[in-house]
């Protein structure tokens, strides 16, 4: 039968990591750097961000700027990014970070800080869209601008790719850009 999705994963034979030191258990910590490349009409967006955020029952608001949600996002950006760097490199704990491009270009010194804290960087594609009803061609010019972006600013390539709101299209055209 050919079916889409792996409804098997490794079965009876889960394969044994042997992580360092014989630990049990490896953990992993994940930033999701985002501020800069939500839904915002000043991005040229029909309307304002309403996803992910503290705004129980948000909607989107075409054509007007929602000051409250542009605050939140800003936050991230100008304090919680850093207060969150400050905590990982003070402790030399590693950190993979998923930095949507469009977030990237709009401040730069927090890629810098992430390259000299040794982070890895991976892509979180262009900018926050909901790809399931984006054309398929617009959706691959917006990974490989994501990529460039990501390139230019972090002196990069991605060795991960995570767009986040992803279309039916995602999976195969990141693995024919090889992202």
């Amino acid at each position: 039968m050919n079916y889409p999705r792996d409804m098997v994963g490794y079965g009876r034979r889960t394969p044994d990591p042997q992580w360092p030191g014989g630990a049990r258990i490896a953990v992993q910590f994940v930033i999701n750097y985002e501020e800069g490349g939500e839904s915002n009409i000043l991005h040229g967006d029909p309307s304002s961000e309403w996803l992910l955020s503290e705004i129980v029952g948000a909607e989107p608001w075409p054509g007007e700027r929602n000051l409250i949600m542009e605050s939140l996002y800003e936050f991230g950006s100008r304090a919680g990014f850093w207060r969150l760097w400050r905590a990982f490199t003070a402790r030399s704990i590693p950190v993979t970070v998923f930095a949507v491009a469009t977030a990237m270009e709009r401040n730069p010194e927090a890629i810098a800080a992430m390259n000299e804290a040794e982070w890895e960087i991976a892509s979180h594609g262009y900018k926050w869209l909901e790809y399931r009803s984006v054309p398929e061609e617009e959706e691959r010019r917006h990974i490989a601008e994501a990529i460039r972006i990501h390139q230019e600013i972090a002196g990069t390539r991605p060795l991960g790719f995570y767009q986040g709101k992803v279309s039916i299209h995602t999976t195969r055209l990141v693995m024919e850009e090889g992202g």
